[in-house]
């Protein structure tokens, strides 16, 4: 009995390459947005918490200085009412500040057109501001240093998060 040789084809393909290759796409295993990427991201992130923050410390001013003639008891100043007028402008701007910080962050987040943009120019208002409130603090005699520090961490956070927010996309 002769058996015939059996040759193997010479294109023989792999079960493997036989199924359609994918697109390469980025593999990310975090929970950033892929239209930020990382960076972007987390600074959107700290914008929109830092907005909030502020939004209640305007709010806690605002309070204050409404409430400013109940610390004085049975015998007030005569100009009582003029002491927290400056408080309460302060406070409402604050708010403003707070609410639009936190706005602009989850529009980005959301993919409003130009949103961008605005978040980078809040978050660099709000890091100027920041940096004025460390240089009033520390004119005042006997600043406070731990309120002058905390300005001073916002002020870096803002001012990082308006550097990466103006970056073109890559």
């Amino acid at each position: 009995m002769v058996t015939k040789k059996v040759g193997k084809p010479a294109s023989r393909a792999r079960a493997r390459d036989a199924v359609p290759a994918r697109p390469a796409r980025g593999r990310s295993h975090s929970l950033a947005p892929a239209h930020l990427g990382e960076w972007a991201s987390a600074a959107v992130l700290a914008v929109a918490v830092l907005g909030l923050a502020v939004f209640i410390a305007g709010v806690a001013m605002t309070v204050s200085g409404m409430t400013i003639t109940n610390r004085y008891g049975s015998s007030p100043p005569p100009n009582v009412d003029q002491l927290g007028i400056g408080q309460v402008i302060g406070g409402i701007g604050l708010s403003v500040l707070g609410l639009v910080l936190s706005g602009s962050g989850l529009a980005v987040l959301s993919e409003v057109r130009g949103s961008r943009a605005v978040a980078a120019a809040t978050s660099a208002l709000a890091a100027i501001l920041a940096v004025a409130g460390v240089i009033l603090v520390q004119l005042q005699p006997g600043g406070d240093l731990v309120l002058s520090m905390a300005l001073a961490v916002a002020a870096i956070i803002f001012a990082a998060a308006t550097v990466i927010l103006i970056r073109p996309r890559r």
